[in-house]
């Protein structure tokens, strides 16, 4: 099957740098584009209140600046290793903006992570790998943690 475009969420992590690299090796044998795409938490409605301004609109924009540069390293790495790159960042809830990305831009294949949380951890905070899982239309590679052996 001939694959033209695959997207990988990453969060900068470590973990997601290991899953960056395997969704690279996947696009290089596949010879398909490969899309970074991260998604960042939506600012908290109290953050206008000045004692719980933590981080402020200047600490969060200077947040989103580095995260961009970080994206543009990353896709000059790939491009050094032969593999044709393109970063996007977007606010929101990752689930649902990441199988957005996936319908736009007609992925064939998305490659996430797994951080290898426990069942009460998944019960009470969900889980984005699960989320993506049951409602995915699309082949999903999940890379599972050091830690799940």
């Amino acid at each position: 099957m001939f694959m033209k475009n695959i997207a990988v969420g990453i969060d900068f992590s470590d973990r997601g740098m290991a899953v960056l690299d395997r969704a690279a090796d996947l696009a290089l044998a596949l010879d398909a584009h490969l899309f970074l795409v991260h998604i960042y938490a939506p600012e908290p409605d109290f953050v206008g209140y000045a004692e719980f301004a933590y981080p402020g609109k200047d600490e969060r924009a200077q947040e989103l600046r580095e995260e961009k540069a970080k994206i543009r390293e990353l896709i000059d790495a790939l491009k050094k290793r032969g593999v044709e790159a393109t970063g996007y960042m977007r606010e929101g809830d990752t689930v649902h903006a990441l199988l957005e990305f996936t319908q736009q831009r007609e992925a064939s294949m998305l490659v996430i992570g797994s951080h290898g949380k426990g069942f009460v951890e998944r019960l009470l905070l969900g889980s984005v790998a699960e989320g993506i899982i049951r409602h995915a239309t699309l082949p999903v590679v999940v890379v599972p943690s050091a830690k799940q052996g």
